[in-house]
């Protein structure tokens, strides 16, 4: 049974996650695994880097809720600096992790995990968190306007955004059976958790997100000097998913209204 993030209920039970040794033990661990990811990250143009730390802190958030996942997110950013330290500490950047953690919870802690509501967290993070909020701290930090870090990371973050929701997808669909098991996903039954449930509704979205990551990818390749065919074959790729989930949305939906 689903909790709404406004009843007293939701906010009781992720309180308690904070006394639950279980829970403190795996937040533990997701905090180690952030600090060693965080390590690693793909530059494939300017401006453009891909982290892999969405994994884990979904994966975590879904476990143990947003009153844990702040305290995380506020461990594994001062950790990360003090271990890993590059120039003057900027508290802007916590914000956004705790900010990030808490947008990954309200979704996915006790909810059922579908796909569409994996598009929806990875969308509020990516839009909200890493526009929003990291480009004000970029102006903040290095002097230029406001817009012209807005416009580099929109193009960014939503090239990115269909193969972040697909491999967070792949990953949960992979979790979702074994955590389930382990009773590691709260608010719910077994049954209701056997499965990742990709919905009617997930197929064009996905798709025309796909569609709008082509168009980001093809952008790039006109202005960047080097990997111009790297973002060149991406764009092809992400044309073709995009009209491939498009087409199978219009199938499956067209299969469940004749049901």
């Amino acid at each position: 049974m689903e909790n709404s993030i406004f009843s007293p209920s939701y906010w009781s039970a992720a309180w308690k996650e904070v006394k639950d040794l279980r829970r403190l033990t795996f937040a533990a661990l997701i905090c180690a695994l952030s600090i060693v990811v965080g390590g690693f990250f793909i530059t494939v143009g300017d401006n453009l880097r891909v982290y892999f730390t969405y994994f884990i802190t979904s994966v975590g958030c879904a476990v143990y809720g947003p009153i844990l996942g702040l305290m995380v997110a506020a461990v594994t950013d001062t950790l990360n600096y003090v271990l890993f330290p590059s120039g003057a500490y900027f508290p802007g950047y916590l914000l956004s992790e705790m900010a990030g953690a808490l947008i990954y919870s309200l979704f996915l802690y006790r909810k059922k995990i579908t796909v569409l509501r994996l598009f929806g967290a990875k969308f509020c993070v990516n839009y909200l968190v890493n526009v929003g909020l990291g480009c004000l701290w970029s102006q903040i930090l290095y002097g230029k306007g406001y817009v012209y870090y807005m416009v580099k990371s929109l193009i960014k973050n939503s090239m990115l955004l269909p193969l972040e929701v697909m491999t967070m997808a792949a990953l949960f669909s992979v979790l979702v059976p074994t955590f389930s098991r382990l009773g590691l996903l709260p608010g719910h039954s077994r049954k209701e958790l056997q499965k990742l449930h990709f919905t009617a509704a997930a197929f064009p979205v996905m798709g025309i997100s796909a569609l709008l990551a082509g168009l980001c990818s093809y952008y790039y390749s006109t202005t960047q000097q080097t990997g111009t065919m790297v973002f060149l074959v991406l764009t092809v790729c992400l044309a073709l998913l995009g009209t491939g989930l498009l087409i199978a949305g219009g199938i499956y939906n067209h299969r469940h209204a004749e049901a």
